[in-house]
């Protein structure tokens, strides 16, 4: 068959990847220059690494994509190391990844800290969560971990990354953020263009064409079999008119600084549970890994997730970082610290808002039209957002359509 995938990201080439190999003629198209969608990188004159637009690693039990990297055979590029993650809150950083950093942790009473403990292991060991998307996140946590455990540590992050949705999502959306965790990460040498690169070059070698700058504004005139559109659903719904679909989505931002000394001591993720602060996250990725592969600098993101029309994704990386300067010196190790270089990066509708019985209203595969197939982040539910399930999408969505 000759079958067009519309999208460059991960489902898109892993899907591209699975019908090449079956013998299909593809052909992919991408809008952007690069390749990889969220997971696309980029590389400056002194490093040897590219490094993602917006921070990115693997956990130990994401199986759909280390299957991906043995088959492709670059398993030895895959770095296994266990980072610390830590929590700001009330102007001091706090390991907090670990039942021991729990308990060690001050903003909590024991009782608080039992019954925080108690609600986190039993969503790690429970298999069951479509009973969960029937009540809220909030609902749960009040309910068994306790409302002021809840105050502290969970709602100001509900509210940095949902903002006005936050009361509304989906227990269930909370189950995948926990049972999928692991204390170790991954990540791949090279960056996550090691794995789109040979993706790339696998779907090439199997007759596959792959056509980036290039735009696709109508499928009505497209010469192929079936299609199959990768794209965020607000897009897609242009391409798909007859398609009803209303699902909220977020805008993933990331302000990247390119600095002589660290900024975070020796954590890699840190939430900021303190809501003046205009960012979510700090993730120092030189304190995940190592300095020497961006000529010897250190790299940290600070990012948010943002409701369409947010003053902050129509600023430049200068304007933003006049406003969050005075934050970071609040968390950094060094202050003042000497900023090289810095980057910005926007990625539209990356986070599907997860509300009570999301699935019923997530998009299915196969839509209104014969032949044409919808495959995209909103489509993983009850897991979050993530390249290991871009990966699983591609590989159910060419197991479907060939």
């Amino acid at each position: 068959m000759k079958i067009a995938v519309i999208g460059g990201g991960m489902t898109g080439l892993t899907a591209a990847y699975e019908l090449t190999q079956r013998g299909h003629a593809v052909t992919l198209f991408e809008k952007e220059k690069t390749l990889g969608g969220l997971a696309a990188g980029f590389k400056q004159p002194g490093w040897n690494w590219h490094l993602e637009g917006a921070y990115h690693h693997l956990f130990t039990n994401d199986h759909a994509i280390i299957e991906l990297i043995n088959e492709l055979g670059i398993t030895d590029k895959l770095i296994v190391k266990r980072p610390i993650t830590g929590t700001y809150w009330q102007g001091k950083s706090y390991h907090l990844d670990s039942p021991s950093s729990l308990l060690a942790f001050p903003g909590l009473s024991h009782g608080d800290k039992l019954r925080t403990g108690l609600l986190l292991g039993a969503l790690k060991i429970n298999p069951f969560w479509k009973p969960l998307e029937s009540i809220t996140a909030k609902k749960l946590f009040v309910t068994v971990g306790g409302n002021h455990a809840w105050e502290t540590l969970w709602e100001p992050l509900m509210i940095g990354k949902f903002g006005n949705f936050a009361e509304t999502i989906a227990a269930s959306w909370l189950w995948a953020r926990i049972k999928k965790r692991t204390p170790s990460l991954c990540y791949i040498a090279g960056g996550f263009h090691t794995l789109i690169d040979a993706l790339a070059k696998s779907i090439t070698k199997n007759g596959g064409k792959i056509l980036t700058s290039t735009a696709v504004s109508s499928i009505q005139t497209l010469p192929f079999d079936k299609i199959l559109i990768t794209v965020p659903t607000p897009i897609a719904l242009k391409l798909i008119p007859n398609l009803s679909l209303t699902i909220p989505h977020l805008h993933a931002q990331t302000l990247i600084l390119e600095t002589k000394e660290p900024i975070l001591k020796d954590t890699y993720w840190l939430n900021i549970t303190d809501r003046s602060f205009p960012f979510l996250a700090v993730v120092a990725h030189t304190n995940f890994m190592d300095k020497k592969h961006y000529g010897g600098n250190h790299l940290t993101y600070f990012g948010n997730y943002l409701p369409e029309g947010h003053p902050y994704l129509f600023m430049t990386k200068e304007q933003l970082l006049k406003i969050f300067l005075p934050f970071i010196k609040h968390v950094s190790l060094h202050s003042p610290f000497s900023i090289l270089h810095s980057y910005l990066f926007n990625g539209p509708f990356a986070q599907p808002v997860h509300q009570l019985h999301y699935s019923k209203i997530a998009p299915k595969l196969e839509t209104p039209i014969p032949g044409v197939y919808l495959a995209n982040l909103d489509s993983i539910y009850p897991w979050d957002r993530g390249t290991n399930y871009a990966v699983e999408l591609g590989k159910q969505a060419a197991l479907a359509i060939a």
